[in-house]
C-alpha cells in the first residue's frame, strides 16, 4: 500500500525544515538573528554529507546561491543576496556550537526520521543489526593523543583510527546513535564495550543480531538484562566448548549459558549465577562453508531463526554505504568536537537517504533494501535544488520526481549464489607505502 500524499510531503517537510522552527529556537536561545544559526549550520553540515565532494567551499556556494534561503532570517544581507561564499564563517560557526547541543540536535532529529519511517507489520520484532568498523582521522597532535594510530614492524602510521560501534534496523537500514572511542593504545576500547553502550537506547523486546565477535557472554547477559532479544554467532571454538558439536549437521537444544570465573572476575557486580536461557544452534547451513554456530534467546522455529541470521550481512552493506558513499571513512575535523559532530551528522545524513528511500520503495510494493543507496543518495543530491526552493509546486514536483526515479534504482537479483567466501578486498595502492630509510636524518 503506497504513502498517502500526505505523508509523503511530511518527509519532504522534515527534510525541509529538520526539526520544527519552534524547536529551533528553543534550542539555540535567544540570540540576536544571523545567517549562520543553528539551524542554518546543522542543514549545511547535513548537505556537506551528503554531497559527493563533501567540502566546506562546496556547501557555502549552495547557500550563497540560494539553496537554504527559506532557513535564513529575514535582514538586508539575505535580501540583497550578499552572502559570502568564503568558508571561514561557516568553520567558526560550526566549532561555536558545544558538542552536547549538536548531540541533542542530531538525537532528535534520528527520532524523527524513525517516526516517519515505514512502519512494521502488527507483530512484527524490530531486528537491530549491530557491528563495528574503523575510522581514520586527520594527522592532529590533539587527536593523536586520544586516538593513537596503530603500528607494525616498520613503526607507527601515520593516521589515527577510531572505532565506531552501529545499529542498524534490519528491515529499513535506519541507524541509531553510534558509538566510538580509541582503536589503539592505553585506553582503547572494544567492539564488545561499544556495543554495550548502543544498545542502551534500543528500543524494549527488540532483537539483537550480531556476528561471532558479540557472540560472547558478557554481551548476551547484558543485552538480555535490558528485556532484549539476542541471536549471536559464536567463534566454532566457542560454540564446540558449549557443547553444539554434537546437534551437527542440523539441530538444537535448550542451553543454559552460565558466566565463567572470569567473566565474573571481570564484572563483580554481577551475581553469582549469572546466566542467560536460550538455545544453542548448530548447522551445516548452505552458503556457509563452515558450521554455523548460533545462540539465541528467541522461540521461532528453527527455519525461521535461520532466516533472521542471514539478515546480517545487511549491517555490513550499511556500514560500506556509509564509508564510500558517504565518505566517512576518513574524519577530516581537527578536535575531538568536530570528530564527534561529523558522526553524529553522517547518521543524521544516512537516515535522510534512509526514509526517501523507504517511501519510494512502498510506492513499488517493495522492501527499502531493494533499493540501491548509491542510486538514492546520488538522486537526492541531484534534486536538491528542487526539493528547497521557495515554490511549493516545485517542491512537489521534485520529491515526485525524486520518488519515481528512487523506486526506479532496483538492486539486480542474484539467480546464484557467491562462487568465493565472503572476504574483504583491498584498494588498489597508486604509490608503495612509506617506509623509514635506513640512516635517514643523520648528519655528517
Amino acid at each position: 500500500m503506497p504513502l498517502s500524499n500526505a505523508d509523503e510531503q511530511s518527509i519532504l517537510e522534515l527534510f525541509i525544515e529538520l526539526l520544527p522552527p519552534e524547536r529551533w529556537e528553543e534550542l539555540e536561545g535567544e540570540k540576536r538573528p544571523q545567517i549562520f544559526s543553528l539551524r542554518v549550520v546543522a542543514a549545511m553540515m547535513l548537505l556537506q554529507r551528503l554531497d559527493a565532494q563533501g567540502t566546506q567551499a562546496e556547501v557555502v556556494r549552495k547557500l550563497a546561491a540560494g539553496q537554504l534561503d527559506h532557513l535564513l532570517p529575514a535582514s538586508k544581507r539575505t535580501r540583497q543576496k550578499l552572502i559570502s561564499d568564503n568558508t571561514g564563517r561557516y568553520a567558526a560557526a560550526c566549532g561555536q556550537f558545544p558538542p552536547e547541543l549538536v548531540k541533542q540536535v542530531c538525537d532528535e532529529m534520528l527520532r524523527e526520521l524513525r517516526k516517519r519511517i515505514q512502519p512494521a507489520a502488527e507483530g512484527e520484532r524490530v531486528v537491530l543489526l549491530v557491528d563495528g568498523s574503523s575510522v581514520s582521522l586527520e594527522h592532529e597532535r590533539e587527536l593523536l593523543s586520544h586516538y593513537p594510530p596503530s603500528r607494525n614492524q616498520y613503526g607507527e602510521a601515520h593516521w589515527g583510527m577510531v572505532r565506531v560501534v552501529v545499529l542498524h534496523d534490519a528491515r529499513t537500514g535506519i541507524a541509531l546513535h553510534p558509538q566510538w572511542g580509541p582503536m589503539y593504545g592505553p585506553e582503547t576500547v572494544s567492539e564488545q564495550q561499544l556495543a554495550e553502550q548502543a544498545v542502551e537506547q534500543a528500543p524494549a523486546e527488540c532483537v539483537i543480531l550480531g556476528d561471532a565477535n558479540f557472540g560472547i557472554f558478557s554481551f548476551a547477559y547484558d543485552v538480555v538484562q535490558g528485556q532484549r532479544q539476542v541471536l549471536l554467532r559464536l567463534t566454532a571454538q566457542r560454540g564446540q566448548a558449549l557443547g553444539a558439536g554434537k546437534l551437527l549437521p542440523y539441530g538444537e537444544e535448550p542451553f543454559c549459558w552460565r558466566a565463567s570465573r572470569k567473566d565474573r572476575e571481570k564484572n563483580p557486580h554481577w551475581p553469582e549465577e549469572a546466566k542467560v536461557e536460550g538455545r544453542l544452534i548448530a548447522v551445516m547451513q548452505k552458503g556457509f562453508r563452515h558450521p554455523l554456530y548460533l545462540f539465541t534467546t528467541l522461540t521461532e522455529e528453527l527455519g525461521d531463526v535461520l532466516a533472521l541470521y542471514q539478515l546480517r550481512w545487511n549491517v555490513e552493506l550499511d556500514l560500506r554505504s556509509l564509508k564510500h558513499t558517504l565518505g566517512l571513512f576518513h574524519l577530516r575535523g581537527k578536535s575531538q568536537e568536530a570528530i564527534a559532530r561529523e558522526l553524529q551528522v553522517a547518521m543524521v545524513a544516512y537516515g535522510l537517504v534512509r526514509v526517501f528511500m523507504a517511501a519510494a520503495a512502498r510506492r513499488r510494493g517493495l522492501s527499502p533494501r531493494h533499493l540501491s543507496f548509491t542510486a538514492a543518495c546520488s538522486l537526492l543530491n541531484l534534486m536538491m535544488a528542487k526539493l528547497c526552493c521557495g515554490n511549493r509546486e516545485q517542491r512537489e514536483q521534485g520529491l515526485e520526481r525524486l520518488l519515481r526515479l528512487m523506486a526506479q534504482s532496483k538492486l539486480p537479483h542474484r539467480s546464484k549464489p557467491r562462487s568465493y567466501e565472503r572476504a574483504v578486498w583491498g584498494f588498489r595502492q597508486s604509490f608503495p607505502p612509506r617506509r623509514p630509510q635506513s640512516g635517514a636524518g643523520k648528519t655528517k
